[in-house]
């Protein structure tokens, strides 16, 4: 089996994938529903990876992308080459992939994540798509029918907007009051106010892009949502999305049979 990783700032998300897999892959994306995921930042890595991995088999290879810093990837490097000693293999963006066209003139520059997500969708949708990734970043990219990409946009994630009022508004963080009952629009103190805004502000601009991108795009338009966040968000959309907790692995899983 291969072991596919998904290392984010936050988190690392994991899959299997049997290296059968490969040689069907014109029957579109991988089920890789049994994904797990363990939280990194903020931890010493070698101890989670242990408590999460050491039962694990051993795998015949290892598939990662990561947007993390660099010391993150080589801790989780080392620990790979300590307890399994098999070969690891990262992605890159790249300037093509299949009928996939990166619009960046420097393709390097697209976050691996984000290409890795719109090789997924080409796959899945005949269509144009766009992917929103609502983890640290939210991203948004998009591509055409022919699967050519026409750009995207970066918007703070909710986290590091809440971050943001907690370190430069006075008093903000310093606030810890009992939360707002549910069903309530408006908050009743400070802290749960930053809390819920913060919510509809992502909201609000992920169903005016998406309206927008509806309208330039035609009717076949397909929109998927992933990331850590994308649970917390989805259930306030009053537009029409799929959610795909795994996209970006799906679109790891591509990349290396393709040789990317």
């Amino acid at each position: 089996m291969i072991l596919l990783l998904d290392i984010g700032n936050s988190f690392i998300k994991w899959a299997w994938l049997d290296s059968a897999w490969p040689k069907c892959v014109r029957k579109g994306l991988p089920d890789l529903s049994d994904a797990d995921e363990l939280l990194h930042a903020g931890e010493d890595i070698p101890t989670v990876l242990n408590e999460a991995w050491s039962n694990l088999p051993k795998p015949k290879k290892v598939w990662a992308t990561n947007v993390a810093s660099d010391e993150v990837s080589l801790q989780i490097q080392e620990w790979i080459e300590q307890y399994w000693a098999c070969p690891l293999k990262f992605a890159e963006s790249q300037s093509q992939s299949a009928k996939v066209i990166n619009a960046y003139p420097n393709p390097e520059q697209l976050g691996v994540d984000r290409w890795l997500g719109l090789l997924a969708v080409n796959v899945a949708y005949s269509g144009a798509s766009a992917v929103i990734d609502c983890g640290s970043a939210i991203t948004v990219d998009a591509i055409d029918a022919s699967g050519k990409h026409l750009g995207g946009l970066i918007l703070p994630g909710i986290k590091m907007m809440r971050d943001s009022l907690y370190s430069d508004a006075h008093g903000v963080n310093e606030l810890t009051e009992a939360e707002t009952p549910s069903g309530m629009l408006f908050a009743t103190n400070t802290a749960t106010a930053v809390e819920v805004a913060t919510v509809y502000a992502v909201v609000a601009y992920i169903e005016r892009v998406v309206m927008d991108m509806q309208k330039e795009l035609g009717e076949e338009f397909q929109c998927v949502l992933t990331g850590g966040d994308a649970e917390e968000i989805l259930p306030m959309l009053s537009v029409t999305v799929e959610h795909n907790p795994v996209l970006v692995l799906q679109g790891l899983s591509l990349a290396m049979q393709r040789g990317r």
